[in-house]
């Protein structure tokens, strides 16, 4: 999803915020010029992507042009990620003022990420004397001229400093994901690389609500187990006993553990993630309402009807009208 920011008579892309996060991060997607904004959509559904996984976070995305207005001061950029969103043609020829804008916003950013040919601005605003980057082949000449030193896998994170590069703009998702599993975790990070196709598939939890979940508990291995567990049988949903002895736990410890870990019953969790999967059959297949009933664990349409309603606050005829008029709005992922 995105939405529009006007700002001095321009449209700017930007990643649309969770209503009431608790923290933003805000990344702004640095350009040499307008030819290079259309490319610039991947990274704003990369972050899009993250925001539909994340919980209690919010990432905000801006693209603006190469000192088009003032770079900001040290408030400004103290929790922002500057991203040079160069391309694997050509080098940015810079102006005095061009450098100094560009210095200031590298010295400032909490992070500075450098890809393709914008990587030789570290030659031009004289930090490349012996630093570490990710150089794409066809400025190789050039970075060895300015004193870089490539890095030979296509994607360099420094952990001394907060300068970071990639040398093409497919690599820079790879470092964005990178950092993704530095903040919040490799679980995270994988199930985002699935989720947008940098990766393939694990056999995972397979719903928002799961991942959500596995995340809230910091991955604790006994909750990651039991939501594999319940998801692998929505259809014919197991006692909470049954579940426990499956687990190899007992029934209050397992429901304990549960409750602590994430802050939602195992029982309402089970129920919720019988009825995410019914909304998920409406939304993307033509099966009947009896049918998603039974692949559910419902023991009829009106059942399914009944608490579909209580849960997402709509029907399931509401649902499915909606897939055909193409209003689709996101999977409700509440417990």
């Amino acid at each position: 999803m995105k939405h529009y920011v006007l700002k001095n008579g321009r449209a700017r892309w930007t990643c649309a915020a969770s209503p009431s996060p608790e923290r933003k991060h805000y990344i702004d997607v640095i350009l040499a010029g307008a030819d290079t904004e259309a490319s610039a959509q991947i990274v704003i559904e990369f972050f899009d992507a993250l925001n539909r996984l994340v919980e209690n976070h919010s990432y905000i995305v801006n693209v603006r042009r190469l000192a088009d207005e003032p770079a900001g001061g040290p408030l400004y950029w103290s929790s922002r990620t500057a991203l040079f969103w160069g391309d694997i043609n050509k080098n940015w020829l810079l102006g005095d003022s061009e450098k100094a804008w560009i210095s200031q916003v590298v010295n400032l950013a909490s992070r500075a990420i450098l890809v393709g040919g914008a990587v030789l601005l570290l030659g031009q605003i004289g930090r490349a004397e012996r630093a570490v980057a990710a150089v794409h082949p066809n400025f190789m000449a050039a970075a060895q001229e300015a004193g870089l030193i490539d890095d030979g896998s296509g994607i360099h994170m420094s952990f001394d400093s907060r300068l970071h590069s990639a040398s093409t703009r497919l690599s820079a998702l790879r470092l964005l994901s990178d950092f993704v599993s530095v903040d919040h975790g490799e679980h995270l990070a994988d199930t985002l690389r699935s989720y947008i196709g940098l990766s393939e598939p694990k056999r995972t939890a397979k719903s928002h609500l799961a991942i959500h979940l596995i995340q809230r508990s910091e991955a604790d291995p006994q909750v990651r187990k039991t939501v594999e567990t319940m998801l692998e049988n929505l259809e014919d949903p197991l006692r909470i006993s049954d579940l426990a002895q499956t687990l190899g736990t007992s029934t209050r410890q397992l429901q304990r553990r549960f409750l602590n870990k994430t802050g939602t019953k195992l029982l309402a969790t089970y129920r919720a993630l019988r009825l995410e999967r019914a909304d998920i059959l409406l939304r993307t297949t033509d099966l009947s309402q009896r049918e998603i009933s039974a692949a559910t664990g419902f023991s009829s349409a009106v059942a399914l009807g009944r608490a579909f309603r209580s849960h997402y606050r709509t029907t399931p005829d509401d649902i499915r009208n909606q897939r055909f008029a193409g209003q689709l709005s996101a999977v409700n992922t509440a417990v």
